[in-house]
């Protein structure tokens, strides 16, 4: 027995072009949470004067940096609410809708965005019926943000990445534009991409995969795989761009439901401690896991490399498995993405502090990884990945 849930989804070319059809009945007064880039290039402006041809008011926040800071979502979030906005809509990767997912939990609530992070050591307040309605618009394939009830916060005090987790910033409506893409620098295409990749596969693998989480899971996997070389080197492709689009939001919707593995369990406490971009800190562990996970479940790992590399098939199913590790490394130097934790400045004495933050905040998605691992595990992962 499983639950499926999907926000409304517009998918397509040009699709932004008609926000104002889609936003009647949300809100008077909207908080724009837009990535600073376009917001440079005019599009909150243009956001906003469709918006007003429906008689819908709105404030732009373009003060959107990478790895979105809790404190800055509250004061945002202070900063919306004397505006007296009603929704909000986020426009531009990971950080720009997980800012706007941190304002429409905190415009209406107590105490701190940090304060509603899931993490075992501290009581988590939970967002309440009057968490604003969100729209996400993604400008980049990858972090699936706009199919999720997950916003990411960074402590820059206590160099900690948390996350919120609730059925309340499930976004009212996404609004899918692949023409948005276009102008996405290769190196941010490649890491996102990854993302997506990274988010197709560990929920593939999870232990509390269904069949709708494999299914969706498993297309996004062969989309990512057939689109994302290309898209790196020819960025104007909007075919492949729209590919893309399509996997971050099918990938998105399964880590939605059943959530992701031990990848991202490790890549988030370094991504706090470092500033990492969250698909570069993905990268430099994926192939670490692989190697330490694929004897755990044959059958998934062997499919994941039959996807990747049809011409496989034939091998037995224990030789397909062990394919998988570097079959993703191939992936990695096709978009030229090879890294490592220490390209980021982690050495061996950040070890402890990473180890006992993904235990801490990560518990529930280590929890989900095939392979069972211990804490010592952990650490000769972290020291593998340097």
């Amino acid at each position: 027995m499983f639950t499926c849930f999907l926000p409304k989804v517009e998918f397509g070319a040009g699709k932004v072009n008609h926000i104002a059809d889609y936003v009647q009945g949300l809100g008077t007064k909207a908080a724009i949470a837009i990535d600073p880039y376009m917001n440079s290039i005019g599009l909150g402006d243009q956001i906003a004067a469709q918006l007003k041809k429906v008689f819908i008011e709105s404030v732009i926040f373009a003060d959107i940096e990478p790895n979105p800071s809790c404190f800055k979502v509250d004061e945002m979030a202070q900063k919306a609410k004397a505006e007296r906005c009603d929704f909000v809509i986020a426009i531009g990767g990971g950080s720009a809708i997980d800012y706007g997912k941190g304002l429409a939990v905190m415009v209406n609530s107590q105490g701190s965005s940090w304060d509603y992070t899931e993490r075992n050591d501290h009581d988590v307040l939970r967002p309440g019926s009057n968490t604003l309605p969100l729209v996400a618009i993604p400008t980049t394939s990858g972090t699936g943000s706009e199919s999720t009830p997950f916003s990411v916060l960074n402590n820059p005090v206590l160099k900690e990445k948390s996350t919120i987790v609730n059925e309340r910033i499930f976004p009212r409506l996404a609004i899918v534009d692949p023409e948005l893409m276009v102008s996405m620098p290769s190196k941010i295409t490649a890491s996102t991409g990854f993302d997506a990749f990274a988010h197709a596969l560990e929920s593939f693998i999870s232990l509390k995969a269904n069949p709708y989480t494999t299914m969706v899971s498993r297309e996004a996997m062969s989309i990512v795989v057939r689109n994302l070389p290309e898209a790196v080197a020819n960025g104007g492709n909007v075919k492949a761009r729209e590919n893309l689009a399509w996997a971050s939001t099918l990938a998105g919707s399964a880590i939605a439901h059943i959530g992701v593995t031990l990848p991202h369990s490790l890549a988030q406490p370094v991504g706090g401690m470092f500033g990492v971009p969250h698909g570069d800190s993905i990268a430099a562990c994926m192939v670490n896991v692989l190697e330490v996970s694929w004897q755990s479940d044959l059958e998934k790992f062997a499919a994941i490399s039959t996807l990747m590399d049809p011409s496989i098939s034939s091998l037995s199913l224990r030789q397909r498995a062990e394919k998988c590790p570097d079959l993703v490394s191939k992936l990695l130097s096709d978009i030229n993405l090879h890294v490592k934790f220490s390209t980021f400045g982690m050495t061996e004495n950040d070890i402890d502090k990473a180890t006992s933050i993904a235990l801490t905040g990560y518990y529930f998605d280590i929890e989900c990884h095939p392979k069972k691992v211990t804490r010592e595990e952990i650490r000769q992962i972290y020291k593998a990945c340097l």
